[in-house]
């Protein structure tokens, strides 16, 4: 499951020296991410997600296989399966590394 963070149209930049991810100039406030992102090999930055294709991040940034990857890029939205509705059983917060239980429920 992969988190979408821009959609069509939209431009993607990263600062891996901060750790830091932009969408059309802005920071994205991003306090569910545990460790900042960084990179190994990949795209070049920044990235306009082309017509017909969204940009997804995991949220394990470090340990995922996202569009960063140049061999998976921006998704086209013809592969997206679903959509996640509803927090079951939630991970461990950024900030306490605790589970916070009061998450459970409908996302929007």
């Amino acid at each position: 499951m992969k988190r979408v963070i821009a959609t069509e149209g939209q431009t993607v930049d990263i600062d891996f020296t901060a750790g830091a991810v932009y969408v059309d100039g802005q920071l994205l406030e991003e306090d569910y991410i545990r460790q900042p992102t960084y990179l190994e090999e990949g795209l070049e930055f920044p990235v306009t997600v082309p017509e017909g294709c969204v940009f997804v991040m995991g949220d394990n940034r470090n340990d995922s296989d996202d569009s960063r990857d140049p061999e998976l890029g921006p998704v086209d939205t013809r592969q997206i399966l679903g959509r996640a509705v509803f927090l079951l059983f939630p991970g461990v917060t950024a900030d306490t590394d605790k589970r916070d239980f009061g998450r459970i429920g409908p996302l929007t």
